[in-house]
């Protein structure tokens, strides 16, 4: 199978080509991460081939097409623009930096088969479990382009066929080796583990709940998605056990054996989160749960941790 991988080099990419199968023959398309072609040649995995490729460039998609082919088997497309606070800074530049991608590369190119990562913001607003039939009213701005990015997937399918058949995969986030250096579990292993702090400061009150998987389960879906049957569907990527932020801190020291923590607050979140994605679709289309607890997850990233600090793991 021929694959085009966008956004490669991010955390949930570098994953991915570590763990997928070696019969896939995967393009994987990096922007301006230097760090990427050493990473891609230390996996001594032949199957995969580190392209760079702005796709905020037509020109850079157009030579890419040229240079690679315009028809591929399958497109997993994980590239995206994902900063909240500025998201809400900046509007615009988040809808130009999500949607430009998209409109980009399904110009310049046919992937018969597409599974789009989309978010699970684009629940913003609701409250409790949701569905992927929820009646969508985000105000959020990155949420907004998420959605319109899902909106332009079923424009180039329906309209100019240069999608074959899509996934629309609301992810709700994971976490593990490789992920960006800003994320929350990250900063709870530089704070516990690498900086051997007890306490703890939380932007906001601390209530918004977060429901990321460890990346091996992320991984594990993705690959299912890409062999399995279910097209021209939107579905849930969630880890099924939604937490507060504050239930998540307290969680993750008591796992990797920190003391009693004290947790601080200040400022006011970006996002007031009371919703939780539903795991039934994944599961029953593709029999897939997650098997990494939290517990065992946060331990297994901490190991990572202290075998790769500080030089990091890549941008982010």
């Amino acid at each position: 199978m021929k694959i085009l991988l966008t956004g490669a080099s991010g955390f949930l990419g570098r994953n991915f080509l570590s763990l997928a199968p070696g019969a896939w023959s995967i393009t994987a398309l990096y922007r301006n991460d230097a760090s990427f072609p050493g990473f891609v040649s230390a996996l001594g995995r032949p199957n995969v081939t580190a392209v760079r490729c702005d796709l905020m460039s037509a020109e850079d998609v157009r030579a890419l097409a040229a240079s690679h082919g315009a028809q591929w088997d399958c497109s997993v497309f994980l590239a995206a623009k994902v900063d909240i606070p500025w998201s809400v800074r900046d509007p615009a530049g988040d809808l130009l930096n999500n949607v430009t991608p998209v409109l980009n590369l399904f110009g310049a190119i046919r992937a018969e088969r597409l599974i789009y990562f989309s978010s699970g913001a684009v629940y913003d607003g609701l409250c409790g479990e949701v569905h992927p039939g929820a009646n969508l009213r985000p105000t959020l701005p990155y949420a907004i382009s998420k959605q319109a990015c899902e909106r332009y997937v079923e424009f180039f399918q329906k309209r100019r066929q240069s999608i074959g058949n899509y996934l629309i995969v609301r992810f709700f986030g994971a976490y593990g080796p490789y992920e960006a250096q800003h994320k929350i579990y990250t900063r709870l292993i530089r704070a516990f583990v690498v900086e051997k702090r007890n306490s703890y400061k939380l932007y906001g009150d601390g209530r918004n709940l977060i429901d990321a998987m460890y990346v091996d389960d992320a991984v594990d879906a993705l690959c299912r998605m890409i062999a399995g049957a279910n097209w021209n569907d939107t579905l849930n990527l969630a880890g099924g056990n939604p937490v507060t932020i504050e239930t998540l801190v307290r969680e993750t020291a008591m796992a990797i054996g920190v003391g009693p923590i004290t947790v601080e607050r200040e400022g006011v979140a970006h996002e007031s989160n009371q919703f939780w994605g539903s795991t039934c679709e994944m599961e029953s289309l593709y029999g897939f749960k997650p098997k990494v607890g939290l517990a065992e997850g946060m331990r297994r990233f901490r190991d990572f941790a202290l075998r790769n600090w500080p030089e990091g793991w890549g941008a982010g």
